[in-house]
């Protein structure tokens, strides 16, 4: 504290006045040394908020320019990453002989998986081709034997018909000859009765010695001549009418033989029946084998896509049933996020529409994705429902599928998800 000398009293005030002086104390500072403080102490703080201030205002400048990222606008949803999971059956079963992947493996498609053994179907196989060429040799044999059959039947439809026209022929011949012997049996009759009129006229012109005795014996020569071929003729036109009637009956025997080439027929008819069925018999064993070599390439199990192998589930050795699990196979590429959408704004997620997927361990890397799939019912709703607010508890089921995972996603890991609504 500063310590003042207490005043005189008048009298010796006017007389001691210029020579009494105020000493401060030994602890005060002159004033002439106060401005070495800076500014005064009530204009500080203002200071420092405005520096403080200038300060905020350039690192929010720094952040909006440098790290700030808006988070897209949007219909957010959280759950985890699935797969589409292809389970490798066996077809036919069989002991595993060769096992050439493990749990965790990368395939690619037509790469080797399981091989079953296949000795007891390789002997099928081997007895499927015999039976197949057995089959393909009786085809052959009945082919051959058409031809032979068709030569046949052309030979006897030619000798039948030549047998028609012979038989034919002789009956005209016949019948010509049945006519010049009858011709020639009516000339010998009528050289006979010329004859005996002639020798009825002889003998009475004998009896009255008009004629000589040789005249009449020689007219009686004539008769018994004529007489002669009268008979002769009359044998001829009987053998004539035998050959023709043996004519005729050749004639009519042309179906007879006709039926020789009728029954060469009906054999072709068989070898083309015979044909057919063993064109069909050649068939079925062919399929039977296809079949039994069809068996044999499922023995061989290949992947039939690129993926991993998450489970294997058999070892060689063992004996698996026909359609028995032996591997799991997953495309990492083909993966989807699925959550939960609360019912009232489901109606604004549509199929196709573009999303952005957030893994827990790349929170700051999206992965593009779109809507694959919206659940046409509602998940976790009550049993009855009679209030608005109890509403909220419905939701759907939406999947968002990922453009491309750049091996950054995992089946099972958690998730966010955002679908992108164009108007929000």
């Amino acid at each position: 504290m500063t310590q003042t000398t207490e005043p005189p009293n008048n009298s010796q005030q006017l007389i001691d006045t210029p020579t009494v002086v105020k000493e401060p104390p030994s602890e005060q500072k002159p004033p002439q040394e106060k401005p070495k403080l800076g500014l005064p102490l009530p204009h500080s703080p203002v200071l420092i908020l405005v520096m403080m201030a200038l300060l905020g205002g350039v690192g929010y400048g720094v952040y909006r320019l440098f790290f700030y990222h808006p988070e897209p606008k949007g219909m957010f949803l959280s759950g985890r990453i699935e797969s589409y999971n292809t389970d490798i059956s066996a077809k036919i079963g069989g002991r595993v002989a060769e096992v050439d992947v493990e749990e965790g493996d990368g395939v690619k498609p037509g790469q080797l998986l399981v091989r079953i053994d296949d000795a007891e179907l390789q002997a099928q196989l081997r007895g499927a081709i015999a039976q197949v060429k057995s089959k393909q040799n009786q085809l052959q044999r009945y082919r051959q034997q058409l031809p032979v059959l068709g030569a046949q039947l052309q030979q006897d439809n030619l000798t039948t018909q030549q047998a028609k026209e012979e038989s034919q022929g002789k009956v005209v011949e016949a019948e010509n000859n049945l006519t010049a012997a009858r011709f020639q049996l009516i000339q010998a009759q009528a050289n006979l009765k010329l004859a005996l009129i002639k020798q009825g006229r002889t003998r009475t012109l004998f009896a009255q010695g008009v004629v000589s005795a040789q005249q009449r014996d020689e007219d009686d020569s004539t008769v018994e001549v004529d007489r002669a071929s009268v008979a002769t003729a009359q044998q001829q036109v009987k053998a004539a009418q035998g050959t023709l009637t043996q004519a005729r009956s050749n004639l009519r025997n042309t179906p007879i033989r006709a039926a020789a080439a009728l029954g060469v027929e009906r054999q072709i008819d068989q070898a083309r029946t015979d044909i057919t069925t063993a064109q069909e018999d050649v068939r079925n064993a062919e399929a039977n084998q296809a079949q039994i070599q069809a068996n044999l390439n499922y023995l061989v199990i290949k992947s039939p896509l690129a993926g991993n192998v998450i489970t294997k589930t058999v070892e060689p050795g063992e004996v698996v049933a026909a359609g028995a699990p032996l591997l799991t196979l997953v495309n990492l590429n083909r993966l989807y996020l699925r959550g939960f959408i609360p019912e009232a704004e489901i109606g604004k997620v549509r199929l196709g529409q573009q999303g952005l997927v957030y893994l827990d361990s790349f929170p700051h890397q999206p992965l593009p994705a779109t809507v694959t799939r919206v659940d046409p019912k509602a998940s976790f709703t009550p049993k009855n429902i009679y209030f608005k607010k109890d509403r909220v508890t419905q939701v759907f089921g939406v999947e968002l599928t990922l453009k491309d995972p750049q091996g950054l996603a995992k089946p099972g890991m958690p998730a966010d998800g955002r679908v992108l609504i164009p108007d929000m």
